[in-house]
């Protein structure tokens, strides 16, 4: 596996903010590139210009919040609309930030979502205590640049603290899967639901944990949707069989989502379903994911940009065992291999 697969730099704000907040005070960051997604007919340049905050900038991590206001602010004056995602994410390879904007173009879509549950069951508390202290450790595994074993159909850390937490959330998966059904479809509080959807991906694996999953990737939060995908993205790189079992066609709108952790997380495991070349997987995906999957193709960001340029590299046909080299060095070469064969 290629070291991005394991780089676990895609990180939401808000997950950051958590992590540092006992030093954000001190804390500086630089805004490494400012992208967009949701562009189609929207005047991006103008946008652009409309835009106090740019590329090279230095702030403290505590200005965040209000640069998102600010952003927010900007891009209505300029479209006369809000944008409908803004969301800085931790860090290019010179641990820059990121900042992605979505517009509200012809390409994007707000996605239909469950029912708020209204249920109380919960976990016991240090069974939340764990997640919170894997997320934490998780920024510490990137810093140490660690790879991710994903062959057992959850994920591994080369890093010994996050690895031990991860064993010890395998360890409790596997004993409590029912409870974790339970909350994940049931619970109405909010980080009740994101720790059951972290920890069914280490549960043992079974056609309902599928059926969960796919649940659970259209709840009303997007930090369960995260956790839900992202799992059954794991899952699916694992074991082609059971890549099988997960219908694409939910997962395609969510490459149109108009909250990037929607198309971040759907592009990776779209990326996994396009392996086998299914046409009508790849049909489905030219006629009604093509111009945001041209628009992601072309982030500045290889983590980030990497799934729609391998799925954009199967559309129009390059071999299996020139895209990985093609998708990093030559996004270009994809693009007019895709042009030439859609002529």
């Amino acid at each position: 596996m290629k070291k991005s697969d394991f780089n676990l730099k895609v990180l939401t704000c808000l997950l950051l903010l958590l992590v540092a907040v006992e030093n954000a005070h001190a804390q500086r960051i630089s805004i490494g590139s400012i992208e967009y997604f949701g562009t189609k007919d929207i005047d991006v340049e103008k946008v652009k210009r409309s835009l106090s905050t740019h590329e090279g900038e230095e702030m403290n991590l505590e200005s965040v919040p209000d640069l998102i206001t600010q952003i927010k602010v900007a891009v209505k004056t300029s479209i006369g609309a809000e944008p409908t995602d803004v969301a800085p994410i931790c860090c290019d390879i010179h641990d820059r930030w990121i900042i992605y904007i979505g517009l509200p173009g012809k390409n994007s879509r707000t996605l239909t979502y469950n029912a708020l549950p209204q249920g109380t069951i919960h976990f016991p508390p240090d069974v939340v205590t764990l997640y919170r202290e894997t997320m934490s450790i998780l920024m510490e595994s990137v810093h140490a640049q660690s790879r991710e074993d994903r062959t057992k159909g959850y994920s591994l850390s080369s890093y010994p603290p996050l690895r031990a937490k991860q064993l010890a959330t395998r360890d409790y998966a596997v004993k409590h899967a029912a409870l974790i059904h339970q909350v994940l479809n049931n619970s109405k509080d909010t980080e009740q639901r994101v720790v059951a959807s972290h920890l069914l991906g280490y549960a043992v694996h079974n056609n309902l944990q599928i059926r969960s999953l796919v649940h659970a990737s259209r709840d009303s939060d997007d930090g369960v949707r995260n956790n839900a995908v992202r799992a059954l993205a794991v899952l699916a790189e694992s074991n082609p069989v059971i890549a099988r079992k997960i219908a694409a066609e939910g997962f395609v709108q969510m490459l149109n989502s108009d909250v990037w952790s929607d198309r971040n997380k759907g592009g990776a495991l779209i990326s996994m379903l396009t392996i086998p070349r299914d046409p009508r997987l790849l049909r489905l995906l030219r006629a009604r994911a093509l111009d945001s999957l041209l628009e992601m193709a072309v982030w500045r960001q290889y983590g980030h940009a990497e799934s729609s340029r391998f799925i954009l590299g199967r559309i129009a046909g390059i071999p299996e065992g020139n895209i990985s080299q093609v998708a990093k060095d030559n996004v270009e070469l994809i693009l007019k291999e895709f042009e030439r064969r859609n002529d």
